[in-house]
């Protein structure tokens, strides 16, 4: 489990320092757009490029989100278990998001393909490789819940609580 643990924070560092880039080339980008309305007119390719630059950080955070547990979840049901109970739960839930996660790989890679003959308007970009978030987000989503999934289950094998596996 450390190597897959140490992969997966290495992982998240890349995506860390790849969100860290975009969001600074997107605030330079909206910027030069504004300064370049009020006195030379307009960059027709800026706010299309900002617009595929958000979408690919949205899609990449995701998997912050599943890696540290920050995505909304109703914890009633897992409050009122016992530790081993709510070990359990998280396995059925790590399972029922790996395959949404896969699902939306599976169709991903459709889009992709579907896309790939359309181009952007401003940029003439293939859309596909805008519709790729998908594929790449989604990859990154299953990932982290399989290391997620893998950790869960160590815990609940070896009988450690999640601060000392």
């Amino acid at each position: 489990m450390g190597v897959l643990n140490k992969f997966s924070n290495a992982v998240n560092t890349l995506v860390e320092y790849i969100v860290a880039i975009l969001m600074g080339l997107m605030t330079i980008i909206v910027f030069v757009q504004v300064l370049f309305r009020l006195f030379a007119g307009s960059l027709p390719w800026s706010e299309e490029l900002a617009r595929y630059m958000m979408i690919y950080l949205v899609y990449i955070c995701a998997s912050e989100g599943v890696k540290y547990g920050n995505h909304i979840a109703v914890e009633f049901l897992s409050t009122m278990l016992p530790k081993k109970g709510q070990e359990v739960l998280q396995i059925v839930v790590d399972l029922l998001s790996l395959v949404c996660f896969a699902v939306i790989i599976f169709y991903g890679f459709k889009v992709v393909n579907i896309t790939m003959m359309q181009k952007s308007p401003a940029m003439q970009v293939k859309m596909g490789y805008i519709y790729f978030s998908l594929v790449l987000g989604g990859g990154l989503m299953l990932f982290q819940c399989v290391v997620d999934l893998v950790n869960t289950i160590g815990r609940l094998v070896t009988g450690k609580g999640a601060d000392e596996a």
